[in-house]
């Protein structure tokens, strides 16, 4: 499943943020902390923060405005690839005698925001819809709605918007049968004969299951750690990133 073009909401773990002093070596990750912004293939045509210099930037540099905030379109293969102790990436799945199934916690999208193959479904399906749009921040839904479910965060990178897809009109049912179906792009990997699986990193894929809590779901997991973010005017965006000509054709807040 891609992601270039998403109009990706916040991160609401934000771990770049919070690399923001030195580490045991001395090195510090994110020099930018809060005002850093990921402005993507933007930030790599101007060979800017966390990107190797551009060796043809005479001939790129001037597309670096058109592509702020797109990212590289990821394959779908092995999408819901897990260990061999957790059957799915789901949360709240339940075995034929209505027993919780333990999930296997990914993360999706460049920078985690999404937990669950339901929630990318639903974002492509939902992201551009009107009433499930807000001008919030990560953590800040209003009372009455959920986030990922019927509430999408602003927009990091307003001028990365694309409405090819987000506005697909499927039912909550049709969701689901393209998770069914993600869920089978799994190269040789057979949850009920592990041991003789295809996959040759079988052995040493290994991972946490997690038990489902009440009340979560594939929609709303992950949701119970999100870490509210703050407004983005009041950390504004760094000049080494936001400063660097030829200067995003929309301001970054």
């Amino acid at each position: 499943m891609g992601y270039a073009n998403e109009g990706l909401p916040l991160n609401p773990r934000l771990p770049l943020f919070y690399e923001s002093t030195p580490d045991r070596f001395g090195f510090t990750p994110n020099p930018d902390g809060f005002r850093y912004r990921d402005l993507g293939f933007g930030n790599f045509l101007r060979s800017g923060p966390q990107s190797a210099p551009n060796p043809n930037s005479a001939n790129w540099l001037q597309f670096a405005p058109s592509t702020d905030g797109q990212f590289q379109v990821a394959t779908a293969r092995d999408v819901a690839l897990t260990p061999p102790q957790c059957p799915t990436t789901e949360a709240g799945q339940v075995d034929a005698n209505g027993k919780p199934i333990p999930y296997f916690q990914k993360e999706f999208f460049h920078n985690g925001y999404i937990k669950s193959l339901k929630q990318l479904v639903h974002f492509y399906n939902t992201r551009d819809v009107g009433n499930f749009e807000f001008n919030v921040t990560s953590g800040h839904c209003p009372p009455g709605t959920t986030e990922k479910v019927d509430c999408w965060p602003m927009k990091e990178v307003l001028q990365n918007l694309d409405m090819t897809t987000g506005m697909l009109g499927l039912t909550d049912q049709e969701e689901n049968q393209i998770v069914t179906f993600l869920q089978t792009l799994t190269d040789g990997f057979d949850p009920a004969n592990p041991t003789v699986s295809t996959y040759k990193n079988i052995d040493t894929f290994t991972g946490q299951c997690m038990t489902t809590a009440p009340g979560v779901t594939a929609s709303t997991q992950g949701n119970e750690t999100l870490t509210p973010t703050w407004s983005l005017t009041q950390f504004p965006c760094a000049t080494d990133i936001c400063g660097v000509a030829p200067l995003p054709s929309m301001p970054i807040p």
